[in-house]
Protein backbone atom coordinates (compact mmCIF):
# COMPACT_ATOMS: atom_id res chain seq x y z
CA UNK A 1 0.00 0.00 0.00
CA UNK A 2 0.99 3.40 -0.58
CA UNK A 3 0.38 6.15 1.98
CA UNK A 4 2.58 9.50 1.60
CA UNK A 5 0.81 12.44 3.12
CA UNK A 6 2.30 15.57 4.87
CA UNK A 7 0.29 17.38 7.60
CA UNK A 8 1.10 20.86 9.28
CA UNK A 9 0.21 22.45 13.05
CA UNK A 10 1.56 25.67 13.86
CA UNK A 11 3.61 25.42 17.32
CA UNK A 12 3.64 27.68 19.87
CA UNK A 13 7.17 27.96 20.45
CA UNK A 14 9.71 27.55 18.19
CA UNK A 15 11.09 23.42 18.54
CA UNK A 16 8.38 23.13 21.24
CA UNK A 17 8.34 19.32 22.51
CA UNK A 18 6.75 16.48 19.59
CA UNK A 19 4.03 15.12 21.73
CA UNK A 20 4.07 11.91 23.68
CA UNK A 21 1.28 9.91 21.00
CA UNK A 22 2.83 11.83 18.48
CA UNK A 23 2.01 15.36 16.19
CA UNK A 24 -1.78 15.66 15.21
CA UNK A 25 -2.07 18.14 12.11
CA UNK A 26 -4.55 20.34 11.49
CA UNK A 27 -4.85 18.49 7.87
CA UNK A 28 -2.97 15.92 5.91
CA UNK A 29 -2.44 16.21 1.98
CA UNK A 30 -1.48 14.06 -0.60
CA UNK A 31 2.26 14.72 -1.71
CA UNK A 32 3.87 13.67 -5.46
CA UNK A 33 7.14 14.28 -3.81
CA UNK A 34 8.34 14.59 -0.26
CA UNK A 35 11.72 14.05 1.65
CA UNK A 36 13.03 15.59 4.94
CA UNK A 37 16.81 15.01 6.05
CA UNK A 38 19.12 16.05 8.71
CA UNK A 39 22.37 16.51 6.06
CA UNK A 40 24.51 15.70 9.15
CA UNK A 41 27.45 13.87 7.28
CA UNK A 42 29.88 12.07 9.48
CA UNK A 43 33.11 13.59 9.75
CA UNK A 44 35.58 11.04 9.84
CA UNK A 45 39.26 11.55 10.87
CA UNK A 46 42.71 9.62 9.25
CA UNK A 47 45.30 11.58 10.64
CA UNK A 48 48.90 9.61 9.42
CA UNK A 49 46.81 6.97 7.60
CA UNK A 50 45.83 6.49 4.09
CA UNK A 51 42.63 5.08 5.62
CA UNK A 52 40.15 6.68 7.55
CA UNK A 53 40.00 4.95 11.04
CA UNK A 54 36.99 6.99 12.93
CA UNK A 55 34.35 8.69 12.63
CA UNK A 56 31.78 10.85 14.37
CA UNK A 57 28.44 12.82 13.32
CA UNK A 58 28.17 16.34 11.98
CA UNK A 59 26.60 19.12 12.37
CA UNK A 60 22.94 19.08 11.48
CA UNK A 61 21.18 21.78 9.30
CA UNK A 62 17.79 19.81 8.47
CA UNK A 63 16.16 20.81 5.57
CA UNK A 64 12.96 19.13 3.80
CA UNK A 65 11.23 19.59 0.50
CA UNK A 66 7.41 18.78 -0.11
CA UNK A 67 5.56 19.09 -4.02
CA UNK A 68 1.99 18.49 -4.27
CA UNK A 69 -1.25 20.17 -5.53
CA UNK A 70 -2.90 23.44 -4.45
CA UNK A 71 -6.37 23.95 -2.90
CA UNK A 72 -8.05 26.93 -0.91
CA UNK A 73 -8.58 24.88 1.98
CA UNK A 74 -4.58 24.05 3.19
CA UNK A 75 -2.83 27.06 1.39
CA UNK A 76 -3.20 29.16 3.97
CA UNK A 77 -0.83 27.45 6.46
CA UNK A 78 1.82 27.88 3.82
CA UNK A 79 1.11 31.25 3.29
CA UNK A 80 1.70 32.16 7.08
CA UNK A 81 4.86 30.34 6.99
CA UNK A 82 6.01 32.07 4.16
CA UNK A 83 4.76 35.50 5.10
CA UNK A 84 5.52 37.17 8.30
CA UNK A 85 2.72 39.13 9.34
CA UNK A 86 -1.07 37.33 9.28
CA UNK A 87 -4.57 38.69 9.83
CA UNK A 88 -7.69 36.71 10.71
CA UNK A 89 -11.46 38.59 10.44
CA UNK A 90 -14.21 36.55 11.30
CA UNK A 91 -17.34 35.69 9.21
CA UNK A 92 -20.09 38.30 9.58
CA UNK A 93 -23.38 36.51 9.28
CA UNK A 94 -23.67 34.83 5.36
CA UNK A 95 -19.93 35.59 4.67
CA UNK A 96 -16.91 34.25 4.84
CA UNK A 97 -13.87 34.21 6.86
CA UNK A 98 -10.82 36.44 5.89
CA UNK A 99 -7.17 35.82 6.10
CA UNK A 100 -4.50 38.42 5.13
CA UNK A 101 -0.61 37.87 5.12
CA UNK A 102 1.84 40.22 4.11
CA UNK A 103 5.36 40.48 4.15
CA UNK A 104 7.37 43.34 6.45
CA UNK A 105 10.44 43.68 7.95
CA UNK A 106 10.30 40.98 10.80
CA UNK A 107 12.63 38.65 9.80
CA UNK A 108 11.06 36.19 12.49
CA UNK A 109 8.47 33.95 10.96
CA UNK A 110 5.92 31.02 12.41
CA UNK A 111 7.23 28.47 13.09
CA UNK A 112 5.08 24.65 12.63
CA UNK A 113 5.50 20.95 13.54
CA UNK A 114 4.60 18.72 11.00
CA UNK A 115 4.56 14.78 10.16
CA UNK A 116 5.28 13.15 6.85
CA UNK A 117 4.51 9.65 6.04
CA UNK A 118 6.70 7.38 3.84
CA UNK A 119 4.38 3.91 3.64
CA UNK A 120 5.38 2.32 6.44
CA UNK A 121 6.92 5.25 9.02
CA UNK A 122 6.32 8.71 9.60
CA UNK A 123 8.81 11.06 10.38
CA UNK A 124 7.71 13.87 13.11
CA UNK A 125 9.25 17.32 12.81
CA UNK A 126 9.25 20.26 14.89
CA UNK A 127 10.31 23.92 14.13
CA UNK A 128 9.45 23.63 10.63
CA UNK A 129 10.63 27.16 8.69
CA UNK A 130 9.12 28.29 5.01
CA UNK A 131 12.64 28.94 3.30
CA UNK A 132 11.38 28.77 -0.13
CA UNK A 133 7.79 29.02 -2.15
CA UNK A 134 6.93 28.29 -5.92
CA UNK A 135 3.86 28.08 -7.31
CA UNK A 136 3.10 27.09 -10.84
CA UNK A 137 0.12 26.69 -13.53
CA UNK A 138 -0.01 26.08 -17.06
CA UNK A 139 -2.22 23.80 -18.67
CA UNK A 140 -3.63 21.75 -15.58
CA UNK A 141 -3.50 21.82 -12.01
CA UNK A 142 -1.94 24.15 -10.16
CA UNK A 143 1.35 22.68 -8.39
CA UNK A 144 3.53 24.19 -5.09
CA UNK A 145 6.60 23.38 -4.15
CA UNK A 146 7.89 23.91 -0.60
CA UNK A 147 11.26 24.02 0.77
CA UNK A 148 11.61 23.91 4.56
CA UNK A 149 14.50 23.86 7.24
CA UNK A 150 13.54 22.17 11.02
CA UNK A 151 15.31 21.93 14.03
CA UNK A 152 15.03 18.01 14.98
CA UNK A 153 12.77 14.58 14.03
CA UNK A 154 11.51 11.82 15.55
CA UNK A 155 10.47 8.51 13.47
CA UNK A 156 7.44 6.33 14.36
CA UNK A 157 6.35 3.06 12.70
CA UNK A 158 2.67 3.49 11.49
CA UNK A 159 -0.12 1.20 10.50
CA UNK A 160 -1.14 2.15 6.98
CA UNK A 161 -4.79 0.13 8.06
CA UNK A 162 -4.96 2.52 11.29
CA UNK A 163 -3.47 5.45 10.05
CA UNK A 164 -5.53 8.52 10.87
CA UNK A 165 -5.65 10.51 7.52
CA UNK A 166 -6.87 14.19 8.35
CA UNK A 167 -8.77 14.78 4.83
CA UNK A 168 -10.44 18.08 4.29
CA UNK A 169 -13.70 18.26 2.71
CA UNK A 170 -14.57 20.62 -0.27
CA UNK A 171 -10.73 21.08 -1.03
CA UNK A 172 -10.48 21.09 -4.75
CA UNK A 173 -7.33 21.05 -6.72
CA UNK A 174 -6.61 24.55 -8.42
CA UNK A 175 -6.99 24.31 -12.31
CA UNK A 176 -5.51 26.75 -14.49
CA UNK A 177 -9.21 27.83 -15.37
CA UNK A 178 -10.13 29.35 -12.03
CA UNK A 179 -6.93 31.54 -12.21
CA UNK A 180 -6.59 35.22 -13.71
CA UNK A 181 -3.75 37.22 -14.16
CA UNK A 182 -3.78 41.23 -14.13
CA UNK A 183 -1.17 43.62 -14.59
CA UNK A 184 -1.36 47.21 -13.60
CA UNK A 185 -5.02 45.82 -13.01
CA UNK A 186 -5.03 44.85 -16.46
CA UNK A 187 -5.76 41.67 -18.11
CA UNK A 188 -2.70 41.07 -20.54
CA UNK A 189 -2.72 41.22 -23.51
CA UNK A 190 -2.38 37.66 -25.50
CA UNK A 191 -3.30 34.28 -24.46
CA UNK A 192 -1.59 33.84 -20.60
CA UNK A 193 -0.34 30.09 -21.19
CA UNK A 194 1.84 29.60 -17.59
CA UNK A 195 2.39 32.03 -14.44
CA UNK A 196 4.89 30.86 -12.02
CA UNK A 197 5.70 32.58 -8.58
CA UNK A 198 8.81 31.79 -6.77
CA UNK A 199 10.00 32.92 -3.08
CA UNK A 200 12.72 33.07 -1.26
CA UNK A 201 13.40 33.59 2.64
CA UNK A 202 16.87 33.08 2.56
CA UNK A 203 16.52 31.57 6.22
CA UNK A 204 20.29 31.58 7.33
CA UNK A 205 21.17 28.55 9.45
CA UNK A 206 24.67 29.15 9.76
CA UNK A 207 24.72 30.81 12.87
CA UNK A 208 22.03 28.65 15.08
CA UNK A 209 24.28 25.95 15.64
CA UNK A 210 26.96 25.89 18.12
CA UNK A 211 28.92 24.01 21.24
CA UNK A 212 26.89 21.40 23.26
CA UNK A 213 24.32 20.25 20.59
CA UNK A 214 24.81 19.60 16.89
CA UNK A 215 21.03 20.73 16.15
CA UNK A 216 20.21 24.53 15.87
CA UNK A 217 19.74 25.54 19.03
CA UNK A 218 17.38 29.09 18.52
CA UNK A 219 15.39 29.94 15.60
CA UNK A 220 16.74 30.76 12.33
CA UNK A 221 16.20 34.23 11.03
CA UNK A 222 14.73 34.71 7.37
CA UNK A 223 17.00 37.09 5.32
CA UNK A 224 16.55 39.28 2.35
CA UNK A 225 13.11 38.06 0.92
CA UNK A 226 13.25 37.48 -3.07
CA UNK A 227 9.62 37.29 -4.94
CA UNK A 228 9.61 36.94 -8.74
CA UNK A 229 6.47 36.45 -11.25
CA UNK A 230 6.88 35.06 -14.88
CA UNK A 231 4.20 35.04 -17.16
CA UNK A 232 3.98 33.73 -20.48
CA UNK A 233 1.37 35.07 -23.41
CA UNK A 234 1.50 35.04 -26.83
CA UNK A 235 2.29 38.60 -28.59
CA UNK A 236 -0.67 40.85 -29.96
CA UNK A 237 -0.27 44.10 -31.17
CA UNK A 238 -1.72 45.53 -27.98
CA UNK A 239 1.45 43.61 -26.03
CA UNK A 240 3.72 46.37 -27.74
CA UNK A 241 2.65 48.83 -25.11
CA UNK A 242 4.19 46.29 -22.32
CA UNK A 243 7.02 45.63 -24.19
CA UNK A 244 7.86 49.25 -24.38
CA UNK A 245 7.61 49.54 -21.13
CA UNK A 246 9.86 46.76 -20.07
CA UNK A 247 12.37 47.88 -22.60
CA UNK A 248 12.47 51.29 -22.35
CA UNK A 249 11.18 51.96 -19.02
CA UNK A 250 8.15 54.05 -20.23
CA UNK A 251 5.72 53.94 -23.44
CA UNK A 252 7.95 55.94 -25.38
CA UNK A 253 9.71 55.02 -28.77
CA UNK A 254 13.58 55.33 -27.64
CA UNK A 255 15.20 54.10 -24.51
CA UNK A 256 14.64 56.71 -20.86
CA UNK A 257 17.80 57.68 -19.53
CA UNK A 258 16.52 57.29 -15.67
CA UNK A 259 13.31 55.21 -15.82
CA UNK A 260 12.92 51.82 -14.73
CA UNK A 261 9.78 49.75 -15.58
CA UNK A 262 7.45 48.80 -12.63
CA UNK A 263 3.78 47.46 -13.19
CA UNK A 264 1.86 45.74 -9.92
CA UNK A 265 0.77 42.14 -10.48
CA UNK A 266 -2.01 40.53 -9.50
CA UNK A 267 -3.09 36.57 -9.04
CA UNK A 268 -6.95 35.92 -8.44
CA UNK A 269 -7.98 32.09 -7.74
CA UNK A 270 -12.01 31.16 -7.54
CA UNK A 271 -12.99 27.99 -8.02
CA UNK A 272 -16.22 27.37 -10.12
CA UNK A 273 -17.76 24.71 -7.95
CA UNK A 274 -17.04 27.13 -5.20
CA UNK A 275 -17.14 31.11 -5.71
CA UNK A 276 -17.68 31.50 -1.87
CA UNK A 277 -13.76 31.07 -2.01
CA UNK A 278 -11.36 33.24 -3.49
CA UNK A 279 -7.34 33.78 -3.05
CA UNK A 280 -5.70 36.80 -4.41
CA UNK A 281 -2.30 38.18 -4.14
CA UNK A 282 -0.94 41.00 -5.10
CA UNK A 283 2.51 42.52 -5.85
CA UNK A 284 1.97 46.03 -5.81
CA UNK A 285 5.33 47.67 -7.09
CA UNK A 286 7.52 44.80 -9.65
CA UNK A 287 10.33 45.49 -11.78
CA UNK A 288 9.48 43.92 -15.48
CA UNK A 289 11.68 42.75 -18.37
CA UNK A 290 10.82 41.27 -21.18
CA UNK A 291 11.53 38.39 -23.59
CA UNK A 292 10.58 37.05 -26.95
CA UNK A 293 12.28 35.46 -30.17
CA UNK A 294 10.96 35.08 -33.45
CA UNK A 295 11.72 31.40 -34.83
CA UNK A 296 10.67 30.30 -38.28
CA UNK A 297 7.43 30.50 -38.50
CA UNK A 298 6.23 29.84 -34.52
CA UNK A 299 3.87 32.37 -33.05
CA UNK A 300 6.03 34.77 -30.95
CA UNK A 301 5.47 34.46 -27.21
CA UNK A 302 6.52 37.15 -24.87
CA UNK A 303 7.50 36.47 -21.17
CA UNK A 304 7.05 39.03 -18.65
CA UNK A 305 9.59 38.48 -15.84
CA UNK A 306 8.93 40.62 -12.80
CA UNK A 307 10.36 41.39 -9.31
CA UNK A 308 8.78 42.57 -6.19
CA UNK A 309 10.02 45.71 -4.69
CA UNK A 310 8.96 46.67 -0.98
CA UNK A 311 7.61 50.33 -2.20
CA UNK A 312 4.01 49.64 -2.86
CA UNK A 313 1.19 50.30 -1.21
CA UNK A 314 -1.59 47.55 -0.57
CA UNK A 315 -5.27 47.53 0.95
CA UNK A 316 -6.42 45.29 3.97
CA UNK A 317 -8.99 44.22 4.42
CA UNK A 318 -10.16 47.01 7.05
CA UNK A 319 -8.98 50.02 5.10
CA UNK A 320 -5.56 50.17 6.33
CA UNK A 321 -2.67 50.15 3.93
CA UNK A 322 0.28 48.62 4.06
CA UNK A 323 3.73 48.97 2.73
CA UNK A 324 5.03 45.86 1.20
CA UNK A 325 6.21 43.74 -1.87
CA UNK A 326 3.38 40.86 -1.21
CA UNK A 327 0.22 40.88 -0.03
CA UNK A 328 -2.63 38.21 -0.07
CA UNK A 329 -6.10 37.93 0.79
CA UNK A 330 -7.72 34.52 1.49
CA UNK A 331 -11.86 34.39 1.70
CA UNK A 332 -12.31 31.09 2.62
CA UNK A 333 -14.92 29.12 5.86
CA UNK A 334 -11.17 27.40 7.26
CA UNK A 335 -10.97 29.18 10.53
CA UNK A 336 -8.20 31.25 12.43
CA UNK A 337 -4.94 28.96 11.73
CA UNK A 338 -3.45 29.25 15.46
CA UNK A 339 -1.25 26.71 17.23
CA UNK A 340 -3.12 23.81 18.13
CA UNK A 341 -3.77 22.31 21.82
CA UNK A 342 -4.01 18.56 20.55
Amino acid sequence: MVLRVFGLKEETNYGEDIPTEGITPDWHKKVSKGSFKLNDEAITFGDGSRMNQFARPGGAKPTGSIEGKVDLKRIGHTLKAFLDQYAFTPAEEGGANVHEFWGSESSDLHSFQGVCTFDEFEKRIKGLLLDSLKLEVSDEAMTMSEEWVYQNQEIQKIDQATYDVREVEGAIPIMFYDVLVELDGNTPPGVCSNFTFEGKNNINQDNVSGLGSRFPQAKPQAQKRELTQSIVSTLRSSTLDFIKKAEHGDNTDTPSNCLVSKLSIKLIISICENTNERLEMFFPDCLVNVEYEASESDEIETTFNLSSLGSGEATKNDGTKVTTDMYCKLITDVGEITPSTE
